[in-house]
């Protein structure tokens, strides 16, 4: 179904109840929304399409408004196919159309769909009249891909803001963030920008900064998945601007993988010993907890500790997979500590810190390896590194 969040302009996306995993990665326990938005004008114009299997469902709800063949202008901010693939079908209708996007999301076009309609590539700050309004385009760089750029619609102080200020979660009618839980929203929000542009929290804060110098009215964002912000505009600004700071959260975050318990005695010991320290923790088991909660935890921790046994002499799989995302997604620098566990040979750990340092994070000693289940020594060392942890955390 549509709805008119303004005058003349609607919302025409989609709820994703079907797929399990975002990017095949993140898991949607509440599902997902495909925003796409219509400008009803002298010329019309389309605010980004959505993934391609829900393209029938989606043209419907155009024409509940307006025959799809009249559409003027398609706006693509981002080329990602989950605001882009039902592309090829609306070219198809809307033959007379115009693709607008920046410059280096015209050759991602041609190689994603090249659908036969005109183009128009658009500077930083250009703007295009469509009529009584005007839409200005603004170029936000590595949000989270190189071509992304916000549309504003001028006289309405409306930012169409693409991934940023995305959130996790199906819509189910409720478009507005006076209509729906903001706790979820809070949560889901949280663990939107900690899986899918954690490694590019700069360019947020780039981003928000450009907006705010640019002096422009806000009464609404409307961003490409999760809901419309008209109460309270400023509230996802500024978790976004929390989310992506360089100040750290003063936690500290163990991480650990276990196959046999072993390992799994030393993370619960280094807890306890924090936590008589009197320090926050939070605490995962790769084996059990979904990645993008973890991350969530990990990505602002004032001090970061893995734990791994060794598995065929290296780290255990699910740890190994969980640095890889700390590097692959840049985590913000800081002290990491590590621990591991092992039978009768070891390397786990040895691996796990020559990958770290390689990508340029600092591993903290000592780093303590214990041989099967922790001895009163192992026990002596653990309350050593907890009194050690505690001297690292941000003040």
């Amino acid at each position: 179904m549509h709805r008119e969040i303004a005058d003349g302009v609607y919302y025409v996306g989609v709820d994703d109840h079907h797929t399990k995993l975002f990017e095949n990665l993140w898991a949607l326990p509440h599902g997902v929304s495909y925003n796409s938005y219509l400008i009803i004008d002298e010329k019309v114009t389309l605010i980004e399409t959505v993934k391609e299997p829900w393209a029938e469902e989606w043209l419907d709800n155009i024409r509940e408004i307006i025959d799809p063949a009249k559409i003027d202008y398609i706006v693509l901010n981002h080329m990602e196919p989950d605001h882009t693939g039902a592309l090829p079908h609306i070219a198809e209708i809307a033959k007379n159309a115009t693709m607008i996007y920046t410059s280096k999301a015209a050759p991602m076009q041609k190689s994603f769909y090249d659908v036969d309609l005109e183009d128009k590539t658009v500077e930083d700050l250009e703007e295009l009249s469509i009529g009584k309004r005007t839409l200005k385009f603004v170029h936000a760089p590595f949000l989270h891909w190189p071509e992304t750029m916000v549309t504003y619609l001028v006289e309405d102080e409306i930012v169409f803001s693409c991934d940023a200020f995305g959130s996790f979660g199906a819509l189910n009618g409720k478009h507005f963030d006076d209509e729906i839980d903001m706790r979820m929203i809070e949560k889901e929000s949280r663990r939107y920008i900690s899986a899918i542009i954690t490694s590019y929290l700069r360019f947020v804060q780039r981003a928000i900064k450009k907006v705010k110098e640019l002096g422009i009215g806000i009464k609404m964002i409307a961003p490409s998945h999760g809901p419309i912000y008209r109460k309270d505009p400023m509230w996802v600004i500024n978790h976004y601007d929390q989310w992506s700071s360089d100040e750290l959260d003063k936690h500290v975050t163990i991480v650990y993988g276990s196959m046999y318990g072993f390992n799994q005695r030393v993370a619960l010991l280094l807890k306890k010993e924090l936590i008589e320290l009197g320090l926050e923790v939070r605490i995962h088991n790769l084996s059990y907890t979904e990645m993008s909660q973890v991350i969530v935890d990990s990505v602002r921790a004032g001090v970061l500790v893995v734990g791994t046994p060794t598995y065929d002499a290296h780290p255990f799989p699910r740890v190994w997979n969980f640095v890889n995302e700390v590097c692959g997604k840049r985590f913000p620098k800081r002290p990491i500590f590590l621990f591991g566990n092992y039978g009768w040979g070891g390397g786990g750990v040895r691996k796990l810190k020559a990958q770290l340092e390689d990508s340029r994070y600092e591993v903290m000693e000592p780093v303590l390896k214990v041989k099967a289940r922790p001895t009163d020594e192992d026990k002596m060392q653990i309350k050593k590194l907890a009194k050690v942890i505690m001297g690292q955390l941000p003040n």
